[in-house]
C-alpha cells in the first residue's frame, strides 16, 4: 500500500488492473477512469499514480495486430526454405517465420525448451533424451511426432542433402523415436553443447519425409503466403501456434534491400519498420529521430579477407602473413564501425570471450614485418586482385584501407567491387583473395565445425590441417574447463600463424527500428533478437 493506506497499481486485483489497462488501450479517458477509481474510495492523488503505472504496463503489454515490414541486408536468388541449406541471415530470419527448433537460444546463449519441453543427458553427455511438447501442430494440421524429429536431424548426415550443417551432424550417431513423445540422440563422443547446437536455425524441425521446399509447412508462428527468392517472404499468423497468445502480428513481410543507402532510406521514410545491419554512418541520423530506435547487440560476427590456401598466389604463407600485417584493424573499428566493434586477430574468437588466447600479440600494421614477409614470398612486383562487396559487411571500406596501407609496403592491390547479388555463390570460396563475413554462432565449436574443418563445405580459405581437425573434435568433447581453454588456445595459434583468414574486426549487430516496434531483445548470435523476433515482435498503436 502507498501513503495513507491508498492502493498502488500493483496492489489492485489482476482483474481490476486489466480493466484499467484495456480501458486506456481502447480510448477510455483518464477522467472516466479516475471517476471509477474514486467510486471505489481511491483518492485523486492515488488514482493519478495508478494511471501512471497503468500507462507503463500498457506500453509493456504486447498488442495484437498489424503488419510489420522488415528489410534485410543480405538476399539472393538462392534464398531457400530448406533449413539445411540456409546460408544468409535472410534465410535464418525466414526460418524463424515458418519453423521452430527443439530449443531456442536466449540472450545468454543458453538453450531454452522450444519444441522439446525437456532435454536430459546421460552422465557422460554421449546420449540425450528429448521429451516433445504436446499439442504442437504443423500448418497443415498434422501433429508433431518423434518421427518428424528423427527425419529432420538425420537428413543433415546425408551427403545428397548438401546440408550446411553436415560437419556438425557428423557427431550424431543415431536418432530414434522412443514412444509417442520421446526422442533419443546417441553421439559419437561427449557433447555438452548439443542443446545449443540444436537451437541454431539449420536444425529446425520439418515434417517426416519433406522434400518439397517450394513451400514451408512448419510449426512456426506464421503460415507461408508468398516466397519469392531474392525478393520477399510473407507470412500470416498461424492461429494454432503452440505459444498461447503468440504471435502478436497479423502479418510479416520480409524483403531484401542490399544497398545500404536504399535500406536506410526505407526506414527513414517509414516504408519498413525495421532494417538489419544499419550502417554505422547512419547511427547518428537514427538516434536523432524520436520516431526511430537503435538496437545494438555485441557479437562475435566478424569480417575478414580470405586468402585461399589451395591456389596461387595466396597459397604462399609469407604472402598471407604480409597481408595480415597490413590490415589496419584499429582504423577499421574506430572509423568504419564508429567504435561499435572489437579488433580481430586472424582467428574466430572475439577478445571478450573467455576462450580468447591472450598470449597471442594483437596484430597491428607493421610495415617492416610486412616487407620482410613480402620479400620472402617472392611475389615481387606482382599485383593482387581483392574482390569485395557490400554483401560481406565492412569489406569495401577495409579493402580501401588495405589498398592504401599495402602501397606503403610496396604491394599493389587492385580492388574489384562486386555486386551484392550473387556474391556468395559467384565469388566466395572461388577467388584466391576476397572479402568475407561470418555471422556469430552460439559456440566456438559450432563456428569452427562449420568453416574450419578440412572437409567443411564452408571452409572458405581451404586451409586444411590434420592437427587443427583433431583439436576441433577434441574441444567439443572436452568437459574440463582448463583443458578446453588450452585446446581452443592452440587452435587460435594455428590460425594466427598459418591460417588463410585475415579476421580484422568483430562488429556489433546494429538494427534500425521504428519506435513503435516492441518485443525484440538482443541475442548475440544475430540481428533482431538473434533472428528469432517473428513470434515476439509487436507494434505499438
Amino acid at each position: 500500500m502507498g501513503q495513507n493506506n491508498q492502493p498502488r497499481f500493483q496492489d489492485l486485483r489482476v482483474k481490476d488492473r486489466d480493466i484499467i489497462v484495456e480501458g486506456l488501450r481502447h480510448g477510455v479517458s483518464r477522467r472516466d477512469i479516475l471517476k471509477w477509481l474514486g467510486a471505489a474510495g481511491i483518492t485523486a492523488a492515488a488514482g493519478a499514480g495508478i494511471l501512471a503505472d497503468a500507462g507503463v504496463a500498457l506500453a509493456q503489454t504486447p498488442k495484437r495486430g498489424g503488419k510489420m515490414r522488415v528489410a534485410g541486408h543480405s538476399t539472393s536468388a538462392n534464398d531457400t526454405l530448406d533449413p539445411a541449406k540456409q546460408t544468409l541471415s535472410t534465410d535464418y530470419i525466414r526460418g524463424y517465420i515458418y519453423f521452430n527448433g527443439l530449443t531456442r537460444l536466449d540472450g545468454n546463449i543458453a538453450a531454452q525448451p522450444e519444441l522439446a519441453e525437456s532435454l536430459e543427458p546421460n552422465a557422460t553427455a554421449t546420449e540425450w533424451v528429448f521429451r516433445l511438447r504436446q499439442g504442437v501442430e504443423f500448418h497443415d494440421g498434422k501433429s508433431l511426432t518423434p518421427q518428424d524429429v528423427v527425419y529432420s536431424l538425420m537428413r543433415h548426415k546425408d551427403p545428397a542433402v548438401g546440408s550446411a550443417a553436415k560437419a556438425l551432424s557428423d557427431q550424431i550417431d543415431t536418432v530414434t523415436a522412443d514412444g509417442p513423445d520421446l526422442v533419443r540422440v546417441k553421439l559419437k563422443e561427449a557433447y555438452a553443447d548439443l542443446p545449443i547446437m540444436l537451437g541454431t536455425s539449420h536444425f529446425m524441425i520439418l515434417q517426416d519425409g519433406t522434400t518439397d521446399f517450394s513451400t514451408a509447412i512448419g510449426t512456426g508462428p506464421f503460415r507461408m503466403q508468398e516466397f519469392s527468392p531474392g525478393v520477399r517472404s510473407i507470412g500470416t499468423r498461424f492461429d494454432n501456434y503452440f505459444k498461447e497468445g503468440q504471435p502478436y502480428l497479423d502479418e510479416i513481410e520480409f524483403i531484401g534491400i542490399q544497398d545500404n543507402v536504399a535500406r536506410v532510406n526505407a526506414l527513414l521514410s517509414g516504408d519498413v519498420q525495421a532494417i538489419t545491419n544499419l550502417p554505422p554512418s547512419a547511427i547518428e541520423e537514427v538516434k536523432s529521430r524520436p520516431e526511430l530506435a537503435l538496437l545494438t547487440t555485441p557479437s562475435a560476427t566478424f569480417s575478414e579477407v580470405i586468402m585461399m590456401c589451395d591456389r596461387q598466389p595466396t597459397d604462399n604463407l609469407d604472402l598471407r602473413l604480409a597481408i595480415k600485417y597490413l590490415l589496419d584493424r584499429e582504423r577499421y573499428v574506430t572509423s568504419v564501425l564508429k567504435g561499435y566493434g572489437q579488433l580481430g586477430n586472424d582467428h574466430v574468437v572475439p577478445p571478450n570471450d573467455p576462450l580468447y588466447n591472450k598470449d597471442l600479440p594483437q596484430r597491428t600494421v607493421d610495415l617492416d614485418k610486412a616487407k620482410f614477409h613480402l620479400g620472402k614470398s617472392g611475389f615481387g612486383n606482382g599485383r593482387l586482385e581483392l574482390h569485395v562487396s557490400d554483401a560481406a559487411v565492412g569489406t569495401v571500406p577495409m579493402g580501401q584501407i588495405l589498398q592504401q596501407t599495402a602501397a606503403q609496403a610496396g604491394l599493389a592491390i587492385d580492388l574489384k567491387r562486386e555486386p551484392a547479388d550473387g556474391y556468395w555463390s559467384n565469388i566466395w570460396i572461388k577467388r584466391p583473395f576476397h572479402g568475407g563475413q561470418w555471422n556469430a554462432r552460439p559456440t566456438i565449436d559450432i563456428q569452427l565445425s562449420l568453416g574450419w574443418l578440412s572437409d567443411s563445405s564452408w571452409n572458405a580459405a581451404q586451409f586444411k590441417d590434420a592437427t587443427l581437425d583433431q583439436l576441433i573434435v577434441q574441444g567439443r568433447s572436452e568437459l574440463d574447463v582448463a583443458k578446453r581453454k588450452q585446446i581452443y588456445g592452440d587452435i587460435q595459434k594455428i590460425l594466427y600463424d598459418r591460417g588463410g583468414n585475415g579476421a580484422f574486426g568483430f562488429q556489433d549487430f546494429l538494427d534500425g527500428l521504428s519506435a513503435k516496434v516492441k518485443g525484440i531483445t538482443p541475442v548475440p548470435i544475430g540481428n533482431l533478437g538473434g533472428f528469432a523476433f517473428p513470434d515476439t515482435a509487436w507494434l505499438e498503436s
